[in-house]
């Protein structure tokens, strides 16, 4: 049977499952005795054993299979495994992760499992014959395998989805489900004909005196792909143990004919290469520049009944265009998964007691957002376990508990999703800031001493900066909150930073829900296009009904409650200044308000975005940019980059 073309689904399982495993072994370190736990880790394990040994992954079974020996551990002790052997587990894991990297790029292993194996069975010692027996699921002597199930044989008939793509890992995963219960006996397909097996019906029969049919079939029943399990209780032993075809009881109905237990309802999910969401998210764009266009046309024609047509028309493709951005729509949980594992590794490495807590879990963002925020996270992370939390020693001495806290939290708030990392450390020191500062020669010894909290936060995301004494690979390489804050800018978001000294720093990142379509207030200046982020604008007027005065050499807006700076748009965009301006736009940005001079308002548009070259960002304050109905293309201010350091420098031809 060829299975190359399961490899991607392989892949996508098998990075699922590790992931998963990383969690749990993490928890049951916390949580010792969380028998659920323990179960989930046994069905995931078993589920890469089965995936790996037919896709023909050997060295990957044959190290989940050893792993499987320690996780036996879990169920025969209380109090869990020590840190040695979790260790060992976790370092199995990171492995496996490795060598499903190197699959994906050269569809072979590049796995010697030989020294973990080792590793994995001295944590266990040497089984039983009888265990070893049981192991290899009834692989004695069969009247032997009879003996040992005397009184007592199960009879399990799973059946698989229609549309499973993958029916000889499924059968051996229930195989393996079932004989977490006992003793095979007998199975239609045998191990061997595994491979072949492209049937929907598996049957097992299973020897055990103890287990109950409920529980064989709730294990049999979270196999993947399994939609519907029976479980009978047989009092002969006319199976034979390799049979290719188990008998039926003549007194019992054939297993298509059993009584049925209520079906799982079939998976409601489907697997979706990711191209093809992109593929179908770029129509989809089309779609709105089209429906653009098309009101545009509309506004000037007189047809009875178009309008109407043209309201119908932007109503079911404004709701096709959400169910699209919906189906882009992943759990922020991908990304935060990670980090139980880190944090837990680096606060071993530091030697500092860590409390977790991830909140706004289930918090749904855009797949092109959620693949680039993982980084700028793991940044943030780092720089709160190395410099942020306290060892414990120094904590017990400032008065607090000896455990930092960390907390990653998401939220949506209107049209953006908020992720704040924040810690209970020493919070950030202006002084030892502003020292830093000096010596690189950012600011003067006089300035220094006037540096407070928001003046050292803004110091420390300039490029390059950094406070750690030597460099290490957990931080301090002068590329942590720099990189942050350009790749949270690339995505169209914000960040900011609070702390308070002692008491612990909070960062704050703001993003939009989807990168692929924007609403945005469109505007002209010089005569071209430029698209400023909706949820960026707080207000439009018009210049004649507001006093503009100048304060020190700067151009200054008189609002009714304060005075804010008011820059011609052309010029902060990289453009040569425009004498005549007829509207202002104020918008927020992470260091406060300012208003945009504009010669022309257009009006409110839903916009495609479209990346720039990645050196336009450097020359000007635009974020990306946008295909207009027209055919033209709106360039996206970036309102965070109009003003402060990262002003435009160079001038950009009109």
């Amino acid at each position: 049977m060829d299975i190359s073309e399961y490899l991607p689904m392989f892949l996508a399982e098998a990075r699922e499952h590790l992931q998963e495993l990383n969690l749990a072994v993490v928890r049951i370190e916390e949580t010792p005795d969380d028998r659920e736990t323990v179960d989930e880790i046994f069905r995931i394990a078993h589920s890469m054993k089965g995936m790996s040994a037919t896709m023909g992954f050997g060295a990957m079974a044959a190290l989940t299979h050893q792993m499987e020996d320690v996780f036996e551990l879990l169920r025969q002790r209380r109090g869990g495994l020590d840190r040695e052997a979790i260790d060992v587990l976790l370092a199995s894991l990171d492995a496996m992760e490795a060598n499903v990297d190197a699959i994906e790029s050269t569809n072979e292993e590049a796995l010697d499992p030989t020294e973990l194996i080792e590793r994995l069975k001295g944590l266990v010692g040497r089984r039983s014959v009888e265990q070893h027996l049981e192991r290899q699921g009834g692989a004695a002597d069969p009247e032997e395998v009879l003996a040992r199930a005397e009184g007592r044989t199960l009879h399990v008939v799973a059946r698989l989805a229609d549309d499973c793509a993958m029916a000889g890992v499924r059968a051996l995963m229930v195989l393996q489900a079932a004989g977490d219960h006992g003793t095979i006996l007998g199975s239609t397909p045998t191990e061997d004909g595994l491979e072949q097996f492209d049937g929907r019906i598996v049957e097992v029969y299973v020897g055990s005196e103890t287990t109950e049919p409920a529980a064989l079939e709730a294990s049999v029943r979270d196999v993947t792909d399994v939609v519907e399990v029976t479980v009978e209780v047989e009092r002969d032993h006319a199976v034979a143990p390799a049979a290719a075809e188990p008998a039926a009881a003549p007194d019992r109905p054939a297993a298509a004919d059993a009584p049925k237990t209520p079906a799982r309802k079939s998976s409601a999910t489907v697997r979706i290469d990711a191209d093809r969401l992109d593929q179908l998210m770029h129509y989809m764009g089309e779609l709105v520049v089209h429906r653009t266009h098309l009101e545009a046309l509309v506004d000037q024609a007189d047809v009875p009944g178009l309008s109407q047509a043209m309201q119908d028309l932007t109503r079911t493709s404004q709701a096709l265009q959400a169910m699209v951005m919906q189906v882009r729509m992943i759990p922020v949980e991908s990304v935060l998964m990670r980090f139980p594992r880190l944090v837990r590794d680096l606060s071993s490495k530091l030697g500092k007691q860590v409390e977790l807590v991830l909140t706004g879990k289930e918090t749904e963002l855009d797949r092109t957002v959620i693949e680039a925020l993982g980084d700028p996270i793991v940044h943030l992370v780092r720089n709160s376990l190395d410099h942020g939390l306290e060892s414990p020693e120094q904590r017990v001495a400032a008065g607090k508990p000896p455990t930092g806290r960390l907390e990653i939290s998401a939220r949506h708030a209107g049209g953006n999703v908020v992720i704040t990392v924040s810690d209970d450390g020493r919070g950030i020191d202006p002084a030892k800031v502003a020292a830093k500062a000096v010596e690189r020669g950012l600011i003067t010894q006089e300035a220094a001493a006037s540096i407070g909290v928001p003046e050292a936060i803004e110091l420390l995301f300039t490029a390059g900066f950094s406070t750690a004494e030597q460099t290490s690979d957990i931080s301090g390489r002068g590329v942590g909150m720099d990189a942050v804050r350009s790749i949270i800018r690339e995505l169209g978001g914000e960040v900011e930073m609070q702390s308070e000294p002692g008491a612990g720093s909070t960062v704050t990142i703001r993003l939009p829900l989807t990168l692929a379509i924007m609403a945005a207030l469109q505007v002209e200046t010089r005569g071209m296009p430029f698209a400023i982020p909706l949820d960026r604008v707080e207000r439009t007027l018009h210049l004649t009904d507001h006093s503009v005065r100048s304060v020190a050499g700067r151009r200054m807006l008189v609002l009714r409650d304060s005075a804010i700076p008011l820059l011609d748009a052309a010029e902060a965009l990289g453009y040569e200044p425009v004498d005549e301006h007829d509207y202002a736009v104020i918008v927020h940005g992470t260091q406060g308000r300012v208003a945009l001079a504009v010669q022309r308002l257009v009006g409110q548009r839903e916009l495609v975005t479209r990346p720039l070259p990645p050196d336009v960002g450097e020359r000007a304050a635009v974020s990306g940019g946008a295909v207009l109905s027209d055919g033209s293309i709106a360039l996206i201010v970036d309102c965070d980059a109009i003003f402060g350091p990262a002003a435009p420098r160079v001038r950009l031809a009109a």
